[in-house]
């Protein structure tokens, strides 16, 4: 298998993996969330990959990059302007680090990665992140 191949193959199933906790309502948020990012990232790197382009160790980096090369490569065949909603909301909102991270909100006192997403948010980012998915395999 090709890097891009294997990276695309990582989007699929973790979106997958995603929207099967949903459906059998294992409603785990933080869990939900970070299988779409991590999802969201993969097809990043496949994007980035197809371009022939290094592929960035800083996460918010690859996604800037992915963003840039499909406005670049994919002006009229990709909507840029929901791709890069997505892409602030989960950099604006740290998603990342808040599925996976205990945030410190005080002296010894922290917020779980449970506490800091919604059941909601993470079901939006599924369902964006699915659609993005479907759009960049059907174009590399």
């Amino acid at each position: 298998m090709k890097q891009k191949e294997a990276y695309i193959e990582i989007a699929q199933r973790y979106i997958a993996s995603a929207k099967q906790h949903q459906s059998q309502g294992i409603n785990i948020q933080e869990v939900i969330g970070f299988l779409a990012y991590h999802a969201l990232e993969s097809i990043a790197v496949a994007v980035i990959v197809h371009f022939k382009s290094s592929i960035p160790m800083n996460h918010e980096t690859k996604l800037r990059m992915f963003l840039g090369l499909c406005q670049k490569n994919f002006a009229n065949l990709v909507n840029a302007k929901n791709l890069a909603t997505v892409i602030i909301r989960v950099e604006k909102n740290g998603y990342r680090s808040k599925f996976l991270y205990p945030y410190l909100q005080g002296e010894n006192n922290y917020k779980s990665p449970q506490e800091q997403i919604s059941l909601a948010e993470a079901g939006l980012l599924v369902r964006d992140v699915d659609r993005i998915i479907d759009r960049i395999i059907s174009l590399i």
